[in-house]
């Protein structure tokens, strides 16, 4: 708990320094002063398009580009705050376009090329991340300010050849094992998503907020992915965890994406810097900490939040691609019906890396491991009975490649394994392991749409050694706005 809170003040140390106005801590002298000039930040130069063609209306745009200027991947989500802090922007003349109030760089990479993560080709369907170019779409703007209104329709269609409890997702932990045989269909629009994108300078630098929703949620009502506000090297509210990386996020048609992936957004307050230029950066956070408790059926008990996630992540993002490794601590806790809480400690590692091969190759890894935080990937973190209270470690790897076919066709494949390591006295269908497989076809015959298929195979082991299996075929159709 003393570390906890070390962190936690060396953390705030940092924020109120750059709050400040202050040259952060450990900075470079040429990137000690937040006033310098948009022309120091290194140009970079874009990759000449693939020359193949699908028969499709050819695209200029890349298809791996900044997370925020052009569409990507898929899946969980959205704009990416993870990104090293821009140039603050001073107050906008009156004679001045609002525009200048919301170009350039930012603290979640806005307005940035990132060459390491632009390549040739067409420009696939985005999950992960809006449009924030604001030259096109939806656009209001007023004195001093301007807001962008985005989103996508995505339509999913389904057939599962085996028993899957979710018919939405290709969740694998809920693969039954020893289920009669069945089969299912199953049609849905619940990724489609709205968000709203708001910037104005300010004394400080540009302020920007930013607002999404979509509609996976009990009665396909709308619910909160992102609420964050962002100054300078200062992200606050809701948004991708400092311990996920999107760069290196599986582009799947499906909705959950690879077993052992760290695509979870949360509470919190980030702090990122640049070490060297803009190709390696550090970020620290402090998060909130959702925590997961698998009990026995009978026991009672509460978990409790003793603290928040401490967490810290450095960033390398070269020309030819992106690595990163995130840290974590937490402590947890658990009061059973009567007693004093019980508590213990929780931490891990993830490494991640995208590379790219060649002008139509990326290949991309990842390897998490710890104690204590199965539920950034929706397992449990603790395990408990009466007697015994349990930390749970966890062990998980990714292994992916997209290519580039032509302009408008790409494919993804990934396959993922996560694990845990039982407790003896849990109950035997207890779930032990899990893998995920997706194999997809995407194509793209015009601006701002796609139609792709995938398949996708799972299985689930449990304590016991007994396991179960899933087969699935998704087809998916995507509209999104500029």
């Amino acid at each position: 708990m003393r570390v906890a809170c070390l962190t936690g003040a060396f953390i705030l140390l940092l924020i109120g320094r750059s709050v400040l106005g202050q040259a952060p801590l450990l900075a470079p002298p040429h990137l000690s002063q937040w006033s310098r000039s948009v022309d120091a930040i290194p140009v970079v130069r874009r990759l000449p398009p693939v020359s193949a063609q699908c028969g499709a209306v050819r695209s200029e745009e890349p298809l791996w580009t900044d997370d925020r200027v052009l569409p990507v991947s898929f899946e969980e989500d959205v704009d990416d705050p993870t990104e090293p802090p821009g140039v603050p922007l001073a107050p906008l003349p009156p004679e001045e376009s609002v525009e200048s109030a919301y170009v350039g760089p930012s603290s979640t990479g806005e307005g940035r090329s990132f060459e390491g993560l632009e390549r040739g080709g067409s420009k696939d369907a985005d999950f992960y991340t809006p449009s924030s170019d604001f030259s096109e779409g939806l656009v209001v703007r007023g004195p001093g300010m301007a807001m962008k209104i985005s989103g996508y329709v995505k339509v999913d269609l389904i057939y599962d050849f085996d028993p899957i409890d979710n018919t939405d997702v290709f969740d694998t932990t809920t693969i039954p094992v020893g289920a009669p045989p069945r089969t299912n269909s199953r049609f849905h629009a619940r990724q489609s998503r709205l968000n709203f994108d708001t910037r104005w300078p300010s004394d400080l630098g540009r302020i920007r907020v930013f607002v999404e929703g979509d509609f996976f949620s009990d009665g396909d009502r709308f619910r909160l992915r992102h609420a964050y506000g962002e100054l300078g090297s200062i992200v606050v509210g809701q948004t991708w965890t400092t311990f996920t990386d999107m760069k290196a996020l599986p582009n799947t048609l499906d909705f959950e994406g690879a077993v052992s992936s760290i695509s979870r957004r949360q509470a919190q307050v980030r702090w990122t810097h640049p070490l060297v230029d803009r190709y390696l950066t550090v970020a620290a956070s402090v998060e909130d900490s959702r925590q997961i408790f698998d009990l026995p059926e009978g026991d009672t008990g509460e978990p409790r939040t003793i603290s928040p996630d401490f967490i810290a992540r450095l960033r390398y993002s070269p020309d030819w691609g992106q690595f990163q490794v995130a840290g974590l601590i937490r402590e947890l806790g658990f009061q059973p019906a009567g007693q004093p809480v019980t508590t213990d400690s929780g931490w891990g590692w993830n490494f991640t890396g995208a590379l790219f091969a060649t002008q139509q190759d990326k290949v991309y890894y990842q390897i998490f491991f710890g104690e204590g935080i199965g539920s950034y990937r929706g397992l449990a973190d603790v395990v408990a009975d009466a007697n015994e209270f349990v930390v749970v470690p966890t062990f998980g790897w990714m292994v992916g490649w997209a290519h580039d076919w032509c302009d408008s066709l790409s494919s993804n494949f990934t396959y993922s394994v996560s694990s845990l390591e039982n407790a003896a006295f849990e109950a035997a269908d207890n779930l032990h392991e899990n893998k995920y497989l997706a194999v997809n076809l995407i194509w793209r015959p015009t601006e701002r749409m796609f139609v792709g298929v995938e398949y996708l195979f799972g299985t689930r082991e449990n304590k016991d050694g007994s396991q179960g299996e899933a087969n699935r075929l998704q087809a998916s159709f995507g509209f999104y706005l500029p």
